[in-house]
C-alpha cells in the first residue's frame, strides 16, 4: 500500500508529459506590423487557435520581417524551418506560374466579385493543388486592396502615363501590365520607394493608396489616380511539415480559424486602406483623380489571351470567370 501514492504520482506526471508532447509552439513569419491590418487579423487568428486547440497549437508571430523578406522565409517553409508565412500573390507567382491569374490586372472589378472567387471551394482547391508540390500550400486570404497610382505629377488619362517612370512589384505580370499601360515599369524593393519619390528617381509607384498616409508618400507625392488596376492578395501558406504534425481535429481547427479572419479581412482591410488615402489627402494636400478605366481595361486584353495559352492558367481563369458571369 506504501508504494500507491507513488504510483498515482508517477501516473500524472506520464499523463502530463504525454498530454505536454503533443503540444508546441509553431512559428508565423510576417513582414507587416502586429497591431493593423493583417497584423492584427493574424493575432486574431493564433489566439482563437490556441484557445480551441487547449494550448496544442501555439503560434508565435514573427512580425516587421525580422525573419527576412517573404522571399527568405518563403525558402524556410519550403524547408521547415519556418511552419506558417504571409506571402502576397506577386511573390508565390514567381515560383508558381498559375498565381499570376489572381495577378491579371482586372481580373477582379469589385471587391464584392473578390470576395466570391477567393472564398470559393473550387478555386482554393485549385490554388492549394498548384502549390503542393512546392512543399507548402495556401489555406488563407487577406485582402490587400485594391492598387492604383501614386504619382509626383498629376495623370488624367491612360495617355498622361506614357514614358513615366512607375515603381513595380518583381513580378512579369505587373510589368507586362505597366507596358500595355504605356508607362515604364521599374522594379524596386519596397524599402526604397519612399526615398526614390523624395528624390524623383521614379515618377510614381504602384500599391494601395493607403499609403498616401501610413507610409508618409504624400509628403513627396502630391497626386494620385484611382486606376484600381489589381488586387494583390496575401496568401497564409503553411509547410508540410506544419500539416503533418496536427492531428486532422486539430487541422481543421487552424483552416476554421483561417478562413473566419479571411473573410473579415474583405470589409476590415478595405475600409482600413480607403480611410488612410483619405488622411493622406487631407493631410499632405493629395488630388485623388478618378480616372476613366476603360481605355486600362481595353489595354490589358492581350495579357488574358497569352494567359490562356496556358491550360492551367486557363482553367484557373475560366472557373473566375464562371463565378464572376463573364467570357474569356
Amino acid at each position: 500500500m506504501k508504494f500507491r501514492p507513488l504510483m498515482i504520482a508517477l501516473a500524472c506526471t506520464a499523463s502530463l508529459l504525454a498530454s505536454g508532447a503533443q503540444a508546441k509552439t509553431y512559428k508565423f513569419a510576417t513582414n507587416t506590423t502586429a497591431d493593423v491590418g493583417p497584423g492584427a487579423l493574424i493575432g486574431e487568428f493564433t489566439e482563437a487557435v490556441q484557445e480551441r486547440t487547449d494550448g496544442r497549437v501555439k503560434i508565435k508571430v514573427f512580425a516587421n520581417g525580422v525573419l527576412g523578406s517573404q522571399e527568405d522565409y518563403l525558402q524556410q517553409i519550403q524547408k521547415g524551418v519556418v511552419d506558417l508565412g504571409l506571402v502576397n500573390s506577386a511573390t508565390l507567382e514567381n515560383i508558381i506560374p498559375e498565381f499570376s491569374v489572381v495577378n491579371l490586372p482586372y481580373v477582379f472589378r469589385t471587391l464584392e466579385e473578390y470576395g466570391e472567387v477567393m472564398s470559393n471551394a473550387e478555386i482554393q482547391d485549385m490554388l492549394f493543388e498548384s502549390a503542393e508540390s512546392h512543399n507548402f500550400v495556401p489555406l488563407g486570404f487577406f485582402s490587400n486592396g485594391f492598387r492604383s497610382l501614386t504619382l509626383l505629377k498629376p495623370v488624367n488619362t491612360m495617355a498622361d502615363l506614357k514614358g513615366m517612370k512607375i515603381r513595380t512589384l518583381s513580378s512579369q505580370t505587373y510589368v507586362d501590365m505597366y507596358k500595355a499601360f504605356g508607362a515604364v515599369p521599374t522594379p524596386m524593393a519596397f524599402g526604397d520607394v519612399f526615398p526614390a519619390l523624395q528624390q524623383g528617381v521614379i515618377d510614381g509607384a504602384g500599391g494601395s493608396l493607403s499609403g498616401l498616409y501610413d507610409l508618409n508618400y504624400g509628403q513627396a507625392a502630391k497626386y494620385a489616380a484611382l486606376t484600381e488596376h489589381t488586387r494583390l492578395t496575401d496568401f497564409v501558406v503553411v509547410s508540410d511539415d506544419f500539416r503533418e504534425s496536427l492531428s486532422p481535429e486539430d487541422m481543421e481547427i487552424v483552416k476554421e480559424e483561417l478562413m473566419k479572419v479571411s473573410l473579415k479581412s474583405l470589409d476590415v482591410i478595405d475600409s482600413e486602406f480607403a480611410r488612410s488615402a483619405e488622411l493622406g489627402a487631407e493631410k499632405f494636400g493629395v488630388t485623388i483623380v478618378e480616372i476613366d478605366k476603360t481605355p486600362f481595361m481595353e489595354a490589358v486584353e492581350p495579357m488574358y489571351e497569352e494567359a490562356a495559352q496556358d491550360p492551367k492558367k486557363r482553367e484557373l481563369l475560366e472557373a473566375i470567370f464562371a463565378i464572376e458571369d463573364r467570357q474569356l
